[in-house]
């Protein structure tokens, strides 16, 4: 069998490509491609991390990623032990004795008898006010006061302009407006990251806390509020389309490239 790094160090060769251009292109580090194609995994190095470094030097060299990578696991990686389910014992109930049963029975008889002798009272009878009608002359006024609320509740749904207007013009607009959180005036932003094929990723905080880390696969989507400020690291920024409030904004970078701390904010555009 071929080893992975045979086949990486055969193919660049016979497309006359330096390790030093593929090092640019990809923005690897030439020390991890030379130890891919020595077949040397590092241990101080991340799995999910080395998975998609190696999918992108296989783009590049126009590789089928999914078979270098499933061959790449099964020559460097051991093989995940199957979680062995243990049955469960199987207990048999055995059906109650006579005897258990009829004490059992009388316990009941003795605590029902008490509840209805000494705990059961009479429940109140609920009592209903009498409410006269209303005389007929009266029917079209209050059909006609309802009828004009409803038009002056739609209007307001309507001119949210011209109310703001009659607050301002009001004595007691300054406290209004005041009294009124700032955030309700802020347009929130939602970012949405699509992920158009497998790539591994991870967003940080602002406190440098993992938020994220994992591969995404292909049709994924992460939302999250542009205020948080999330940095975003990806071995592959041209499989990352960016949407802003359910517009795309374009990928954070070029196929194959990989991206180190990259903030998005509401003027990204690409």
């Amino acid at each position: 069998m071929e080893f992975v790094g045979d086949i990486l160090k055969k193919t660049r060769e016979g497309k006359k490509i330096s390790l030093s251009n593929v090092s640019k292109d990809l923005k690897i580090s030439e020390e991890t491609l030379i130890n891919f194609e020595n077949n040397y995994l590092p241990k101080d190095i991340d799995r999910v991390f080395i998975i998609g470094h190696l999918r992108s030097y296989c783009s590049l060299l126009n590789l089928n990623h999914d078979e270098i990578i499933e061959l790449y696991k099964s020559q460097h990686f051991p093989l995940e032990k199957k979680n062995i389910e243990i049955e469960k014992p199987k207990f048999e109930y055995k059906f109650l004795y006579s005897n258990k049963l009829i004490s059992f029975s009388l316990m009941l008889l003795i605590f029902g008898s008490f509840y209805f002798l000494f705990v059961e009272v009479e429940k109140p009878s609920r009592e209903y006010a009498i409410i006269p009608d209303l005389p007929e002359k009266y029917i079209a006024v209050v059909e006609e006061t309802n009828l004009n609320d409803l038009i002056d509740n739609k209007n307001t749904l309507l001119n949210p302009e011209i109310n703001f207007a009659e607050i301002e013009s009001s004595p007691n607009s300054s406290s209004a407006i005041a009294s009124i959180p700032d955030n309700e005036f802020q347009k929130p932003y939602i970012v949405t990251l699509k992920f158009l094929d497998d790539t591994w990723v991870q967003l940080r905080d602002e406190n440098d806390e993992i938020i994220l880390s994992q591969l995404m696969n292909e049709g994924d989507e992460y939302s999250y509020n542009i205020l948080n400020n999330y940095s975003i690291t990806s071995g592959n920024a041209g499989h990352i389309l960016v949407i802003i409030n359910q517009k795309v904004k374009g990928k954070i970078g070029k196929k194959g490239q990989v991206v180190d701390s990259l903030v998005i904010n509401q003027n990204f555009n690409n």
